[in-house]
């Protein structure tokens, strides 16, 4: 009897245990398919590493280097733990500001070869009157020589469709059609003759289990808009943006929108304009990479819900120096409230999503004066940031897709 009692007595606690265990089984995270990774650069810049899997073998590719400093100091580290001896599968170059694609060279040179294709939007020439058009372009014919001499493919970021030379103010921009806001890829193989000749245009590129589409492929910077900003060129109002859409083993899928500089506030806001009309045009993501790092008015206000609305956000710089540059660009010595709300713009836009659960700054709170935001941001909002104890935590950003799920870490 006793026997039996026991056996009985032992069938139970293993029922009960089951009871506790079965959920903790059902509920853990499906195993990595592929990823999004935003590197610190220690301040304000960009380099994302972009991975998918395929039974037991992962692919890479790079979006954006950072400044030649910030390549050396800490995305070529990261590569070189991450990649091992294996190349990249792609370079893409958002544009050609230093923060973005000053280490391009050193990228191709360390991790490429001739099966890694460089994605590049290549519009500004090189023999220009203007003097910033013509250093663009130099710098673009640099990249892509030295593409060229791996014999990389190269895609090129053009427009899906051509907008009219008499689009010359903000209210035409505003009634423009969708596919002037988007991007088509014209992808240049090397023959056997040693030429490179057009293979084909692309909607969008499959890499794995993703699907990359770019967006911004016009070049805005015709002459009469170049004209009216003092025979400047806007580098940030041509920025193109990427779209990676991710379909997991189950059919879920996960976008990530990297925003680049686009919408960049300062030029007559022409770029602000574009911005919001690539943003309507994506809709929904389940992660953002905010626009220009951050900064103040880079998203129009009232917007994100009808727009991105998205469940995570990124921010490439430190909480900190998104303040100071305001406080600088607008000599402001004893800023007030408002300034410090103003300051915060893009933030506090981009926490207006009705779905977001986290803010991620790359670079944490930042060094020097502590601008308080709390003081800008209402209480719950201030919960959404990713603390560790009393400051705002810094870090790469590890963003992963498995099965049905999304797991957004700040290691």
């Amino acid at each position: 009897m006793k026997a039996k009692w026991k056996m009985k007595a032992a069938m139970v606690v293993l029922l009960c245990m089951s009871l506790f265990v079965l959920p903790m089984v059902l509920s853990a995270a499906a195993p990595t398919e592929a990823g999004v990774y935003f590197i610190n650069l220690g301040g304000k810049g960009n380099a994302t590493l972009v991975k998918t899997i395929s039974g037991t073998t992962a692919s890479y590719g790079l979006v954006d280097t950072g400044t030649s400093a910030d390549f050396t100091t800490y995305v070529a580290p990261y590569l070189t733990s991450v990649l091992g001896s294996a190349k990249l599968s792609f370079i893409a170059l958002s544009h050609l500001d230093a923060d973005h694609a000053n280490g391009a060279q050193t990228a191709i040179a360390s991790f490429a070869d001739s099966n890694t294709t460089l994605y590049i939007k290549d519009v500004a020439s090189p023999t220009s009157t203007y003097p910033d058009e013509a250093s663009v372009g130099t710098k673009a014919d640099t990249i892509i020589a030295a593409a060229k001499a791996k014999s990389m493919p190269i895609g090129k970021i053009k427009p899906y469709e051509a907008f009219a030379n008499s689009v010359t103010s903000l209210s035409q921009i505003q009634t423009l059609p969708a596919n002037n806001f988007k991007a088509k890829v014209e992808l240049f193989t090397k023959n056997a003759q040693g030429n490179y000749v057009s293979s084909g245009m692309y909607d969008s590129i499959t890499f794995g289990k993703y699907t990359m589409t770019w967006f911004n492929g016009n070049n805005w910077n015709h002459q009469p808009i170049i004209e009216q900003l003092s025979g400047q060129w806007d580098e940030n109002l041509n920025a193109t943006t990427l779209l990676l859409k991710c379909t997991t083993s189950t059919g879920k899928v996960f976008s990530t929108y990297l925003g680049s500089d686009l919408g960049e506030n300062s030029k007559q806001n022409y770029s602000y304009e574009v911005g919001h009309r690539v943003e309507q045009v994506i809709g929904n993501v389940s992660v953002y990479q905010v626009a220009h790092h951050g900064y103040y008015f880079s998203l129009k206000p009232n917007t994100i819900d009808s727009t991105l609305n998205p469940k995570y956000a990124i921010v490439t710089n430190n909480y900190n120096d998104l303040i100071y540059r305001y406080y600088t660009n607008k000599n402001i010595t004893n800023p007030t409230s408002t300034d410090l709300t103003n300051a915060t713009s893009t933030l506090k836009e981009t926490l207006k999503s009705t779905v977001l659960q986290k803010m991620y700054f790359l670079g944490g709170k930042g060094s020097g004066t502590d601008y308080r935001i709390i003081e800008a941001l209402k209480a719950n909002d201030y919960a959404l940031l990713n603390w560790t104890g009393t400051t705002i935590k810094s870090g790469n950003v590890h963003v992963e897709f498995g099965g049905n799920d999304i797991t957004v870490t700040q290691p």
